[in-house]
């Protein structure tokens, strides 16, 4: 059915019952009454391993399979929920479950032959009773038997109405008045000889068809109680799968290793279909989830725990995916994911409480962080107007964890490192200022360089991974207004007012003091306006000369051992050289990292679900059996234009508008070409169509599947007594009359064609707009596909697709007709084609997005630093990170998938962090020689880049244990990115800095542009120049800034 799509919004809008599908566009309810159960609904699919061997169908095991699925299927209540199999209604038996067991457990009992019979009979066709089915092997065996089935099938259909006219006709003796509705497999034999009589067929392809034709049947009904020979009928099954025939019954079982030479299969799967409406309703929109939660309720009850009990029993593994569980599932596991966001803040916390020693601050800090998302977002939507807002940007929260207390560091650092100097700290105006004065200029251009990288990803043509970059920049940038305004606003307060109090209301103090450790119990000092308090200010100007501070151990690790090995121009120079050397494998192992080879896994390769996903989508061939994708081809319409469309700016629901072709014409030329393309597929006859589109399992003919809506049109005006194809001039008095007319639908119910044709008709002008075929392709459904499993079967469409609008090829398109183009459904990821291009973009976004986050780094370091060597180093430094980052994802054997390419893209964010604060100490150090600087800036940074490196692993390390392998590779990469940076960060680039860094000595060549600027341009410096423009010193703290 094609509607103007103002029309649809119309009848949604109008509408009291509305149907919403996930990724699907609203549409009314549908007001029609269908017999109970003969609507699709929940699924469950299942997936068996052989645990022990390869071999999954053995007599034991076969039966266990056996007692698992009757536990389903023979259940009291399974018939008040099945689908069924007529959808009539006429017939309320169960459909047969898709299953092996069908193949095993064939219901032979109305023939005189089994499996192990119908064996025999085809290995005697060839003369020679060896075992070996050389009759499948014959010449030309395929045509022949598909000759034979549509004569049999026309004439079986014959017999049938013929059965309506009590057996008056032609076929009349083959009727049995014994049985009026069954074809017993005499009258089949009967039917059989009398289709093949006017037919010039091989007696090889009539003696095949003939032995297994009983067995075809079997398909058909219910499953018997004997087991058949396991042998044979794997030998048997092996055989047909190589015949386009009989393939389709036996394909879907069986591995892709399974063969006429490897008859056995260590995997297998199958299908239970459950129906709507449940009885009492009308159809499956009305009441819908109602029906649904009645149905899951019963499934809950009655399967789940013993499906999960059965899922590593023994020497089979029983899997499944049941659809009424999924929401439940995914909510348990998506709710378990989302909890471990608390958990990873905690722990956040902690370190931020642990590197302070103080909950008020860390209080504030994980406050400040949390703060930075509503803010950020406050901008992002409200002020600039960007619409869209990706799923992607929850992940921001774990980057601004770690990046957020990066600054909190800083900030605190250079307040803690104030105390050790007590000219700063002559009041508390003077120490805020050169604290302040440090600290924000150094967020400052970390902040800035980190919101230029995540920027850059906006070149992307991918909205989620703009939106991401775009949004991860508003959250670094609120984070920096938060921690240079609020949080020093909380430090003014910790420091007036609980800086010198207790943690606890009983403690002990005095350890590394001059009076001796004393424990008791300071209660009532807790409460700021309670007893009065020291100031660490007033602490630093009371100590005395010889009272020097002690660091932290973090701190004396640092600017200690750490410093002297690395400071050192010997101890420089080995760790540059074993970095060098490093880098050699990295970017051999970097190089090596391959596009995406397989479906995507979203959960652990262990878990359940994705384990039965990962064998159903790797470990079969593609088969007529499969849910598989649908696929169109269409003519009229030209392209989309997209000009004015700005998904960021105004969400998803942003669409371009459609171009008509204004060649398509339905003339007779036109009408005659699209049924001859539809009527290629039902054959099956293009050159590797078995590659990419499916045959229709429920024809017997074994026809390709198609819903052709010429085949409506042809019927109907042939019917009407008109020719077809039809003379345009006519189309548009008779296309209305077609539209008014009426059909019996598989449901038995009159439906109006213009309800249910793919043809689009334009009543007012009279034209036809669009024609639409629907054909099903060889991708199946409820899974995701890689994409060069896509691109293969996009190749294999669009060379059939140019060759049917070409006008020399096999079928030639009039120019009426002859810009058809193809589309192709999907399923989690949307639609295949579509999602096979978001494949490659977001590899080349991944190359790109690292690529210029990178040089935009470099180019803001310049500016911020001035010193082009510096820059040079930390340009160096980032792609060396870059290059490691990459390789350790080789390593763990991740391929360019989504995730790891929007990693990639956004890993230039993150690297910069620690490499940039590093670069701003040295640069803004006052010392003469670069061993000098180097330890100034070891001093005042080190301990701060090594807290937020600690800080980073702690957010994401929770990460790893998540189920969302999103989640999962998220935490992976930012652990390794962060741990890598600091190596990089602290090693190569600190020791490329001691060894060829700017100082005093460097030729003014080498240190542009500084050396050419203004030096006005620069501001201060070092604390000097704060204390030189503070107050003259007193021995009063500022009374100001200390009041509440």
């Amino acid at each position: 059915m094609i509607k103007n799509l103002a029309e649809d919004e119309r009848e949604v809008k109008d509408s009291d019952c509305v149907v919403e599908s996930w990724g699907l566009e609203p549409r009314p309810c549908d007001d029609k009454v269908y017999p109970p159960l003969t609507q699709s609904g929940d699924l469950v699919l299942t997936a068996m391993i052989s645990n022990s061997d390869n071999n999954l169908f053995t007599e034991a095991k076969l039966k266990k399979l056996r007692k698992i699925e009757d536990y389903i299927v023979e259940h009291k209540e399974y018939k008040d929920y099945c689908m069924r199999g007529d959808k009539t209604g006429q017939d309320t038996s169960c459909a047969q479950p898709v299953s092996p067991l069908g193949l095993f457990y064939a219901n032979l009992s109305w023939s005189s032959d089994g499996i192990g019979e119908i064996f025999d009979k085809v290995d005697k066709i060839d003369g020679a009773a060896d075992g070996v089915l050389k009759a499948f092997q014959s010449t030309g065996l395929d045509k022949e038997l598909a000759r034979i089935q549509g004569s049999y099938g026309a004439m079986t259909a014959s017999y049938r109405r013929d059965r309506a006219m009590n057996c008056t006709t032609d076929v009349s003796k083959c009727c049995d008045s014994k049985d009026s509705s069954f074809i017993s497999p005499k009258i089949a034999l009967c039917l059989l000889d009398n289709s093949a009589n006017d037919l010039t067929i091989s007696p090889t392809a009539k003696s095949v068809f003939r032995a297994m034709l009983p067995l075809v049947f079997a398909f058909q009904m219910p499953r018997g109680d004997k087991l058949q020979h396991v042998d044979k009928t794997l030998k048997l099954a092996a055989n047909m799968k190589t015949v386009g025939l009989y393939a389709p019954y036996v394909d879907f079982y069986f591995d892709k290793s399974f063969s006429v030479d490897n008859p056995v299969s260590k995997y297998s799967r199958g299908t239970i279909r459950f129906g709507m409406p449940l009885p009492g309703y009308n159809n499956s929109d009305i009441k819908r989830k109602e029906q649904q939660d009645k149905f899951r309720k019963w499934f809950r009850e009655q399967f789940n725990d013993y499906l999960k009990a059965t899922q590593g029993d023994g020497d089979v593994e029983f899997l499944f995916f049941a659809t009424p569980l999924i929401q439940d599932e995914f909510i348990s596991i998506l709710l378990a994911d989302m909890t471990k966001v608390f958990v990873s803040l905690a722990l956040v916390f902690l370190w931020i409480w642990l590197q302070t020693n103080s909950s008020i601050i860390a209080i504030a800090g994980i406050t400040e962080i949390i703060l930075s998302i509503p803010l950020a977002f406050f901008f992002y939507y409200t002020i600039f107007g960007f619409k869209y807002f990706d799923g992607l940007n929850a992940m921001t929260i774990f980057i601004v964890a770690a990046i957020g207390a990066d600054d909190i560091f800083v900030f605190m650092d250079q307040y803690k490192a104030s105390s050790y100097m007590p000219e700063v700290c002559v009041d508390l105006k003077t120490r805020m200022n050169w604290v302040y004065g440090r600290a924000s200029w150094a967020m400052f251009i970390t902040s800035a360089t980190t919101c230029a990288a995540f920027v850059c990803t906006a070149s992307s043509p991918l909205p989620a991974i703009q939106s991401f970059g775009i949004f991860s920049a508003f959250v670094i940038a609120a984070d920096y207004v938060l921690v240079i305004t609020w949080f020093p606003a909380i430090v003014v307060l910790y420091h007036n007012h609980w800086e010198g109090r207790p943690c606890f209301p009983c403690c002990c103090w005095g350890v590394g003091e001059k009076t001796p450790c004393v424990c008791a119990c300071r209660a009532h000092e807790l409460w700021p306006c309670g007893a009065p308090m020291t100031t660490s200010s007033e602490k630093v100007r009371l100590r005395g000369p010889e009272e020097e501070p002690k660091k932290r151990m973090l701190e004396r690790l640092l600017s200690g051992p750490f410093a002297n090995a690395i400071g050192s121009w010997r101890g420089a120079l080995i760790t540059v050289v074993v970095f060098a050397v490093l880098l050699v494998p990295s970017a051999i192992l970097s190089s090596q990292i391959q596009p995406l080879s397989r479906s995507e896994e979203a959960l652990p390769a262990n878990h359940p679900f994705q384990k039965l996903w990962t064998v159903s989508g790797e470990e079969f061939p593609g088969s007529a059996q499969n849910r598989n994708t649908p696929a169109h081809l269409v003519w009229g319409i030209d392209l989309i234009n997209n000009d004015g469309v700005d998904i960021l700016r105004q969400g998803s629901t942003s669409k371009g508008k459609m171009m008509m072709d204004t060649t398509f014409k339905f003339d007779e030329a036109a009408q005659q070409h699209i049924w001859k393309v539809c009527e290629e597929v039902r054959a099956m006859s293009a050159p590797k169509m078995e590659l990419f589109l499916s045959r229709d399992p429920d024809s017997p003919e074994g026809y390709g599947a198609v819903e052709c809506p010429l085949d409506d049109w042809k019927n109907w005006l042939e019917g009407s007594g008109k020719t077809f194809p039809l003379p345009l001039a006519q189309v548009a008095s008779e296309m209305k009359k077609f539209m008014n007319s009426t059909k019996l639908n598989e449901y038995r119910q009159l439906v109006k064609l213009k309800d249910v044709t793919t043809i689009g008709f334009d009543e007012k002008t009279g034209e036809v707009q669009v024609v639409m075929v629907e054909l099903t392709s060889q991708l199946q459904s409820r899974a995701s596909h890689s994409g060069d499993k896509l691109k293969k079967h996009y190749d294999l469409f669009q060379e059939w697709l140019e060759e049917i609008n070409s006008a020399t090829g096999r079928l030639p398109a009039p120019p009426t007709a002859n810009k058809a183009f193809q589309t192709c459904e999907g399923d989690f990821n949307g639609p295949n084609w579509i999602w096979m291009h978001t494949q490659g973009l977001f590899q080349q976004s991944a190359i790109s997005g690292a690529c210029i986050g990178t040089v935009l780094a470099f180019i803001v370091i310049l500016i911020a630093t001035q010193q082009i060597i510096i820059a040079l180093l930390s340009f160096v430094s980032i792609a060396c990170i870059l290059a490691t980052v990459i390789a350790m994802m080789k390593i763990a054997n991740y391929e360019l998938g989504s995730t790891t390419s929007i990693c990639i893209t956004i890993l230039a964010g993150f690297a910069v962090d620690y490499v940039v604060h590093l670069a701003h100490a040295y640069n803004h150090s006052l010392k003469v020689t670069r061993q000098e600087k180097f330890q100034e800036a070891i001093d005042v940074i080190g301990v701060s880049v090594l807290s937020g490196m600690v800080t980073s692993v702690l957010a994401a390390m929770v990460l790893l244990t998540c189920n969302l392998q999103f989640f999962a590779k998220f935490g992976f990469f930012m652990i390794f990115t962060v741990i890598w940076a600091w190596l990089w960060g602290n090693c190569f680039f600190m020791a490329m800095l001691r060894l060829v860094g700017p100082d005093t000595n460097t030729h003014w060549v080498l240190q542009l542009p500084y050396s050419i600027l203004p030096k006005k341009w620069f501001g201060p410096k070092d604390h000097a120049n704060y204390v030189e423009n503070a107050s003259e010193p007193n021995n009063e703290p500022n009374k100001e800034l200390q009041k509440e």
